[in-house]
């Protein structure tokens, strides 16, 4: 059975052999292979590395790499390496001082043979001409599934000379906890996602050795990507549901019909009908600021829909001690089940830290973990 690792799990995989050995990272488009790089890019590790943007291989032609340069008085010639890939006479192994490489060759298994062919030394040696990358830089790939028909290949032979994964999406609660509300995502994405965790599944999980293997993708999950459906439009994928919440929060520029269209155009016609109905209940909830100023009085809203998207709202806007213990308050008048979900939330976030001074948030959350029996 295929192996899938989470992005932690890759990302560990990269620090670990990457300095020796270049890493190639499959999964399905939009599951946020590329992000593994943006990642490192921010972790204390990497301080001091020369870091740029994914390389998208596609986009590379002739002298994309390295450009042929003749030294007439010496009667020779030698290639000089495109300053995208951070290595130069003042920067390269064996200069004291040099700073190593973190290089993320994206879509590579998609670029033209020569392209793979002239990246080759990179990716297996990891050299440019002359030039060798200084000591415990990393090089890795991504690129997306075969099975998606998306025209990524490589030779056996190569293949043998790199160590393949394969990455799978996130699940519901690694998007919002490492992503959605770290990245300021509208909180009537992260309800929709909360209220319908399906669409961080993958079409693998139907086909032979998957979890849902037997049972019918186009009846159980139509929000994401059937590369055996050849009519399919948008999905859903953590990428789209970024664009997603991009659109919520310009909303005041369009009517419904645009919304929903734009919405249509980014995660496909199902999901887009979830994403409004958040917007219409998330459009009934009393304000954030009247909550913040009279937490024992502000309406609760009766629909636990609508609640869902209270919660998310709390969590993507609070901002301080007291704003957290206003929100907290607020909170403790709903039902238990909403607490705990609002307390775990909490918890498992990036936000922890503005929580962390709130008598009422602590209560809850002690109350919560012994319910749980933790």
């Amino acid at each position: 059975m295929t192996t899938y690792l989470s992005a932690k799990q890759i990302t560990a995989l990269i620090k670990a052999v990457g300095p020796k050995r270049t890493v190639l990272v499959e999964g399905i488009a939009g599951c946020g292979k590329t992000s593994v790089h943006h990642a490192m890019a921010r972790d204390p590790a990497f301080a001091g590395y020369y870091a740029p943007k994914p390389i998208d291989c596609t986009q590379l032609s002739d002298g994309s790499v390295w450009m042929p340069d003749i030294d007439r008085s010496r009667g020779v010639s030698r290639e000089l390496p495109n300053e995208r890939f951070g290595v130069n006479d003042e920067n390269h192994k064996g200069v004291a001082g040099a700073r190593p490489a973190l290089i993320c060759l994206d879509e590579i298994a998609k670029a033209r043979q020569f392209i793979k062919d002239v990246l080759a030394p990179i990716v297996y040696e990891r050299r440019i001409g002359n030039y060798e990358l200084v000591e415990g830089s990393i090089v890795f790939g991504c690129t997306n599934l075969s099975e998606e028909g998306l025209g990524d290949s490589i030779q056996a032979h190569l293949k043998n000379r790199i160590v393949i994964v394969k990455m799978r999406p996130p699940t519901k609660d690694e998007w919002v906890q490492n992503f959605a509300v770290p990245n300021g995502l509208r909180e009537e994405i992260i309800a929709a996602a909360e209220m319908y965790p399906m669409v961080f599944q993958s079409f693998t999980d139907y086909r032979t050795g998957g979890p849902f293997a037997g049972r019918s993708q186009a009846k159980d999950n139509p929000y994401i990507s059937d590369p055996s459906n050849g009519t399919q439009e948008q999905v859903v994928t953590p990428r789209s549901l970024h664009t997603a919440s991009d659109i919520v929060a310009q909303r005041s520029g369009m009517d419904d019909q645009t919304m929903q269209a734009a919405l249509a155009g980014t995660v496909g016609e199902a999901f887009a009908v979830n994403i409004m109905s958040m917007i219409r209940f998330g459009d009934g909830l009393p304000s954030y600021s009247r909550v913040c100023a009279d937490p024992g009085g502000a309406p609760l809203p009766t629909n636990p829909t609508a609640q869902v998207v209270q919660v998310f709202q709390f969590l993507t806007q609070v901002q301080d001690k007291e704003e957290s213990e206003a929100v907290s308050i607020y909170v403790s008048r709903m039902r238990a089940e909403m607490q705990s979900l609002y307390v775990n939330c909490v918890a498992n976030s990036s936000k922890l830290d503005k929580f962390a001074q709130s008598a009422t948030f602590g209560d809850m959350l002690r109350k919560n973990r012994q319910f749980l029996g933790a």
